[in-house]
């Protein structure tokens, strides 16, 4: 039964690993082919990072919706960040990151690179811009371990760098699948014997909600990673006593999504779009989470609702895909598609609202977004627009009014109360953008908070400068 949870905790997080150290370029499809050739030019960089045993592959059927959808390549450029998780590939290279901490930092070290690049064709540098981060499983962990620990050569701190997190499935309180495989013992199991056992350690459960797993390890580097400011320490079961780290740990800028159960198949008795089932390779360790622990756990397979969602932090949002596992969530799955002309097939991405949605591109060749985590109103597209729209007219706001700004360098773009905002200390002024509205305080407004104009006008003022 263990060897069974084992092999799905490995399988789950995708397929091949990288052979090559740790690299972030612009993304490329499986057939090597590059997704946008294009310069960034007022894009966002939208930097995707894969998990456990993962690879770009599995970003491959969200690469070609991107390609599908004008407006999502108006809005950002994707870029691809791989690296290797298996014990072999580490191995061979002594430079490669051993634990998910020296993943973060090699994922510094790739971005200040685009930082110094140009922005045009064939290095597709960042310029100054603030990035999105797309991130599954444990790869999210190496965001976070990124923007919590990292500096940038400029002084700024990994998580300034960043406009969302948006982390699918990712243990950000650990898993307990990965208690199981360190208390049986890495190199001992056939099924992960080639899976670099620092990984697994580093998704280890914290114990946040006082399940004490029988494995005698701690996981305290991710319990500290838990404990930044505005959380500030806590006692987590076999961990003990979590001293908190005064520095932010910009958990505002986090979108959380999980799952809570598996997909089940739908019969195709009419018209319509027909899921398939998730594989049954994920029932051992679905059932392992949800009936064999003190606490019966919602998961997709691999990680737990509570986990995925970031139970108890201070998240920007966290939101659920519905009746999706833990492969699913990343790279969406092949329905089956009644019309009354006939039928296709055709890749679609997990539900964003509960009940059996039905959403279809149209064609056998297309990618069904409209009613998925990624297409539906207030989704991941969604999201990455209204923080690119906002950076874009603050961006613009600091030209134009740089008499009264006085910002000697970009200040970092902070989330909250609902806004995207930045300070800027030498005028003492803050500039604002919520709910399609752009706001000033400052002394031009006697410290008052005004609404400036609609984000839509300024918007338009921007792109005509060339924001």
């Amino acid at each position: 039964m263990f060897k069974v949870l084992l092999a799905t905790l490995l399988l789950a997080a995708a397929s091949l690993a990288g052979a090559a150290p740790a690299v972030l370029a612009p993304s490329r499809f499986n057939d090597t082919s590059l997704v946008d050739a294009a310069p960034l030019g007022t894009r966002t960089p939208l930097l995707l990072v894969h998990g456990l045993g993962g690879g770009n592959e599995g970003w491959e059927n969200f690469l070609r919706a991107y390609e599908q959808n004008a407006s999502w390549r108006a809005m950002f450029k994707p870029y691809s960040f791989i690296y290797s998780t298996a014990a072999s590939e580490v191995l061979q290279d002594p430079a490669a990151p051993r634990t998910i901490s020296a993943v973060g930092a090699a994922l510094r070290a790739q971005m200040q690179l685009f930082y110094g690049k140009p922005q045009a064709a064939p290095d597709y540098g960042f310029g100054n811009k603030r990035v999105v981060i797309l991130a599954h499983s444990m790869g999210g962990l190496v965001a976070r371990a990124m923007m919590q620990e990292q500096v940038f050569a400029d002084g700024q701190r990994g998580g300034d760098k960043v406009l969302h997190l948006i982390a699918l499935a990712t243990p950000h309180h650990g898993t307990p699948l990965a208690d199981v495989a360190v208390k049986l013992g890495l190199q001992t199991v056939a099924e992960i014997s080639d899976t670099w056992p620092g990984f697994i350690s580093g998704s280890a459960w914290t114990n946040y909600d006082g399940l004490d797993l029988a494995s005698p390890a701690c996981n305290g580097w991710l319990a500290t990673l838990n404990n930044y400011a505005p959380l500030n320490g806590a006692v987590l079961g076999k961990c003990g006593a979590v001293a908190g780290v005064p520095l932010p740990g910009f958990y505002e800028k986090i979108v959380a999504y999980g799952a809570r159960d598996l997909q089940s198949p739908d019969l195709a008795i009419s018209f319509g779009a027909f899921k398939p089932g998730s594989s049954a390779s994920l029932v051992p360790s679905y059932s392992y989470l949800h009936d064999s622990l003190p606490r019966s756990y919602g998961n997709d397979a691999v990680v737990p609702l509570a986990s995925a969602q970031f139970e108890g932090a201070p998240v920007f949002r966290r939101a659920q895909a519905y009746a999706c596992d833990h492969r699913y969530i990343r790279r969406g799955y092949q329905q089956a598609v009644i019309i009354w002309k006939g039928s296709y097939d055709e890749w679609a991405f997990c539900q964003a609202t509960p009940g059996d949605a039905a959403y279809t591109s149209g064609s056998g060749s297309g990618y069904a977004v409209s009613g998925s985590i990624f297409g539906a109103p207030g989704g991941i597209i969604d999201t990455i627009k209204a923080a690119t729209q906002a950076e874009r007219v603050m961006d613009w706001a600091e030209m134009a009014f740089a008499a009264a700004l006085r910002a000697p360098s970009p200040p970092a773009t902070s989330i909250g109360m609902g806004f995207y905002y930045r300070y800027y200390a030498t005028s003492n002024a803050y500039v604002g953008v919520k709910d399609g509205v752009v706001f000033y305080m400052g002394p031009a407004s006697g410290q008052q908070l005004v609404g400036v104009a609609t984000l839509a006008s300024l918007l338009a003022s921007a792109q005509a400068a060339g924001y």
